[in-house]
């Protein structure tokens, strides 16, 4: 076993005559840090051996290797500041020891153990999260994780300060602080990974990227993936524009001392940030369940064993009179012992998670914490939103000085400008950021009101953010690049840092470059960090066809069934103006990520064939909760119509045509479909007894067959006929009012439906 052949291989050194240890190559370091970092290396490594221990012993069932990283771990933990944050990923054991966790908490990750701090027995062993040491929670997907980094250096540079809202006050981290990622090179191949170089050189963020380069990604070796086997090559010109690449040896502890603490003065001094290629070695198979004997070369496996850092660095602090031989063995010996014992102990009594233990874990939503930090928002600044908005009204940002809950009825997209407004105004903790979401870009704003009072401004393509960056400024509201997995990535960090952010996705359309960011970073936080990240957010965008024909392939998706199928996600589904202003203050204050959907049929549209589209804007101080259904007509019982967003109002359309013929329609508005109203859901299906689903969701994993299947699964007996469900066809949207006419439910497919329902 490694663990005792490195002890035994360090009993045969010998120690020069020294009178006094030799610091002169260890970047300033004094003794006691080097020894503690020797010694979280050696932890690392005899924790790795008891975890190949415990899954043989069937006490675990996954082993991840560290070995031959370790150096570059304590290295890095050594030269930065407790409080700067890190964004890693599974072969980081050592970091976390250096930075105090403690060994009993790694073999509770080993074991799954729900008691385990970081996890709760969620994820695989070394896979950390610890907010009281500055460790953010990881994740599988590899390379994912650079864009949450970035964002992270984008949420800390930004200098609007942070009130606290998501109760941290000042942010999580403080404003000189350096983010540190960590990544294998086979990650860094992600397109992630390259956009996350690329932000970080753009805007000069403190970041430090340390690819640790074993020369393998599982069985993919480097030189398959890089031009001479460095993953820093694809990133050379950015050193045109501040980026600091390191090139050096991660076994060497004088080397990369050395290099590291020039990464770390370069981009504290704001110069840009740094990407270091770290040549470590692999001592063990990628995982468990791989042999890399099988195809790595017998004189390779012999070049990793030999430059096994844990050898290498005992041997230098000896030649140098820091320790000797005989300590280290001790320390070797007493490690051993320590492991051995906490690990007895915690096998002892290992817990079984329950049902809550993993399903309590995966929403922070609760209506009544929502309302509270909405009412302490007006709380201190209700008497604000008079003055605020007459002098957005005298600027022209309005029509009307105001107030919009004292305005006649209103469209959607003027409802949520209000809501938007409202937010900025009553919490300094909120950005909008996006495609195209500013008024102006920034070389334009800057040239102030004299060149910008000559101009509408953008606002948004639809215009829903108009005049919100000319009335908050562009720390607050700014444009990104054309790219959704950045933007979410950036959303991410800003979240950390202690703001809400509002990222606009244009079309939801469009997701798919962002969806592993979505569903594998932002909706799995809180689960995987066990409870211990939030990560609030709103994400706006826009959804679904009906465009009077212009819609099309690629902006009229309304594939909501892509969604609600992500834990830890809310998706948000307003169908009037009313509704969209409730929701979105509910989404801002609620602590979840959200889904925020927004029609495009209906931002500006006035009625749907003669029905009213327009309603009050609502109380300020009212918030629509979350899986709460709106009933229309409830005093009617012949047919429930269940909708929501676009297709909501064709379904009261048509309940007034069917009320014409003497059928009396109940329709029900679910406003949210993450999480949906399955109460009201059965209470309406008893009273009316027939059931049609209307979705602008495609039938195959949709809104609709979710609806339908849980009515007939739970509620057959109170059928007098087949539920019955009207989705869009299963093609992409096809271009023109033809295309909408043969793609989606009409609202005559719709009264057929229900007609030929009541005959049953």
């Amino acid at each position: 076993m490694a663990y005792y052949e490195v002890r035994d291989w360090i009993k045969e050194l010998k120690a020069p005559d020294r009178k006094k240890p030799d610091l002169s190559g260890y970047s300033g370091l004094p003794k006691e840090t080097l020894l503690k970092m020797y010694r979280a290396m050696v932890v690392a490594r005899r924790i790795e051996l008891e975890e190949k221990i415990l899954l043989r012993k069937g006490h675990a069932k996954f082993f991840i290797g560290c070995g031959g990283k370790e150096l570059a771990d304590v290295v890095a933990a050594a030269l930065l500041n407790d409080n700067d944050p890190f964004v890693g990923y599974y072969r980081n054991k050592a970091f976390d020891i250096y930075r105090g966790v403690s060994i009993r908490e790694k073999i509770l990750e080993t074991t799954g153990d729900p008691r385990s701090e970081a996890t709760g027995g969620q994820l695989q062993p070394a896979h950390s999260s610890y907010p009281d040491k500055a460790i953010l929670p990881q994740a599988s997907p590899t390379g994912s994780h650079a864009l949450e980094a970035a964002g992270l250096g984008d949420g800390i540079k930004n200098p609007h300060p942070i009130k606290g809202d998501s109760g941290l006050p000042g942010g999580r981290f403080p404003k000189d602080a350096l983010v540190l990622c960590s990544i294998g090179e086979g990650a860094t191949s992600s397109p992630e990974f390259g956009r996350a170089v690329f932000y970080t050189v753009f805007d000069k963020t403190p970041n430090i990227f340390a690819i640790y380069n074993c020369g393998w990604a599982i069985a993919t070796s480097v030189e398959e993936q890089f031009p001479e086997g460095n993953p820093t090559t694809p990133f050379e010109g950015y050193q045109r524009f501040g980026l600091k690449i390191s090139n050096f040896d991660g076994t060497e502890i004088k080397e990369s001392l050395r290099e590291f603490k020039k990464m770390v003065e370069h981009v504290r001094s704001g110069q840009g940030p740094a990407l270091a290629n770290i040549s470590v070695v692999r001592l063990e198979s990628h995982s468990g369940s791989d042999d890399q004997s099988h195809y790595m070369e017998t004189e390779e496996q012999k070049y990793h064993i030999n430059n096994d850092p844990l050898r290498k660095v005992a041997k230098t602090f000896i030649d140098d009179g820091i320790t000797t031989p005989e300590k280290i063995v001790t320390l070797f010996e007493e490690i051993d012992s320590e492991v051995k014992s906490t690990s007895a102990s915690v096998t002892s009594d290992i817990r079984e998670k329950t049902a809550p233990d993993v399903l309590n874990k995966v929403y922070s939503y609760d209506i009544d914490k929502a309302n509270e930090l909405w009412q302490r928002l007006l709380k201190d600044r209700r008497d604000l939103r008079v003055e605020k908005y007459k002098e957005f009204h005298k600027k022209g940002y309005f029509a009307t000085p105001d107030l919009p809950e004292n305005l006649p009825e209103m469209n959607v997209r003027a409802a949520i400008n209000y809501t938007l407004f409202d937010i900025f105004m009553l919490s300094d903790d909120s950005l909008l950021f996006g495609e195209d979401v500013a008024d102006f870009p920034r070389r334009t704003y800057d040239k102030g009101e004299k060149v910008t009072g000559q101009y509408r401004g953008k606002g948004g393509v639809f215009l829903v953010s108009q005049n919100l960056q000319r009335a908050f400024g562009p720390e607050r509201v700014f444009n990104t690049p054309l790219d959704e997995a950045g933007i979410l990535g950036r959303a991410q960090g800003h979240s950390y840092q202690g703001r809400i952010p509002m990222p606009e996705i244009q079309f939801i359309d469009y997701m798919s470059p962002g969806y592993q960011q979505l569903k594998d970073r932002i909706s799995s936080c809180y689960q995987r960090s066990n409870t211990r990240y939030k990560l609030p957010m709103v994400i706006r965008t826009s959804y679904g066809g009906y465009k009077q024909g212009a819609g099309a392939m690629w902006h009229s998706e309304a594939n909501l069934g892509s969604f609600i199928n992500i834990p830890g996600l809310n998706v948000v589904i307003p169908s009037n103006a009313n509704d969209a202003a409730g929701l979105l203050r509910t989404a801002y204050t609620c602590g979840n990520p959200v889904l925020f959907c927004e029609a495009v049929a209906l931002y500006n549209r006035p009625n749907w064939e003669g029905l009213n589209l327009k309603t009050k804007f609502p109380p300020i101080d009212e918030l629509i909760p979350f899986g709460r259904a709106k009933i229309y007509h409830e005093e009617n019982s012949d047919i429930l119509i269940i909708s929501y967003g676009i297709t909501l109002p064709m379904c009261r359309k048509v309940a007034e045509l069917l009320d014409e013929k003497g059928i009396k329609a109940r329709v029900m508005d679910l406003r949210t479909v993450k999480p949906i109203d399955w109460q009201s859901i059965e209470d309406n299906v008893k009273a009316c007894a027939k059931v049609l689903v209307v979705a602008e969701d495609r039938f195959y994993g949709g809104v609709g067959p979710t609806i339908s299947a849980y009515i007939s699964d739970k509620l057959f007996d109170y059928l007098d006929g087949p539920v019955r469900l009207l989705a869009a066809q299963d093609a992409r949207v096809a271009y023109g009012m033809d295309g909408d006419r043969i793609c989606l439910p009409t609202t005559d497919g719709v009264l057929e439906a229900a007609e030929k329902l009541v005959e049953y």
